[in-house]
C-alpha cells in the first residue's frame, strides 16, 4: 500500500482535492450554461452582431443588479441590510437543500451529498475538459482554477455593493 502522505503525488492529490472541493458543490444553475448565455445575448445584443460589446455587457450587469436588488431589498430602501442579506442566504440554502434532498425526507444523506458532488464534478469536466479525456490536465485545471477565482472576485465585489 502506498503511503499517500509521503508520496511524491501527495501535493498533486491535495491540489486536485482542494480544487474540486473549492468549487461550489451546490451550483445555482442547473440550466445549461449555453442556453443561459444565448438568452442573455438575445435580450441584450442590441446591435445584433452575436456578441455583447462593453455597453451591452454593462446593461446586462445592471439589469442583473436591479433584479437582485428587487429580490433581496425587501424594505425597498435601495440598500441591502445585513438582515436582508441573511434572509437571502437562508433562502438560497433552503433552495439548495430542497434540490439536493432527492428523497424528500428533509435531510441530506451522505448518498445525496455524494450524488451532488458527482453531479458537480461532471459539470466541471464538461465545462473544462477541453480534450475530452474525462480528466483534467494541467491547463484544464488552471482554467478551472482561474474561473473559480474570477467567480470569488465577482461575489466579493457583489457583496460589497
Amino acid at each position: 500500500m502506498i503511503n499517500v502522505t509521503r508520496s511524491k503525488f501527495a501535493p498533486l492529490v491535495l491540489a486536485v482535492l482542494g480544487l474540486s472541493l473549492s468549487f461550489s458543490v451546490f451550483s445555482e444553475d442547473d440550466v445549461d450554461r449555453e442556453a443561459k448565455r444565448a438568452e442573455i445575448k438575445a435580450k441584450f445584443d442590441v446591435d445584433g452582431d452575436g456578441t455583447l460589446n462593453e455597453t451591452e455587457r454593462q446593461a446586462a450587469k445592471e439589469a442583473f443588479r436591479k433584479k437582485r436588488m428587487e429580490r433581496i431589498d425587501t424594505d425597498g430602501d435601495g440598500a441591502i441590510s445585513d438582515a436582508e442579506r441573511k434572509i437571502a442566504k437562508e433562502q438560497r440554502r433552503a433552495k439548495i437543500k430542497e434540490r439536493m434532498d432527492t428523497d424528500g425526507d428533509g435531510n441530506i444523506s451522505d448518498a445525496e451529498k455524494e450524488a451532488a458532488k458527482e453531479k458537480r464534478r461532471e459539470k466541471m469536466v464538461k465545462r473544462f475538459d477541453s480534450d475530452g479525456d474525462g480528466a483534467f490536465n494541467d491547463s484544464e485545471r488552471e482554467a478551472a482554477k482561474a474561473a473559480r477565482d474570477k467567480r470569488k472576485e465577482r461575489r466579493s465585489k457583489s457583496s460589497e455593493s
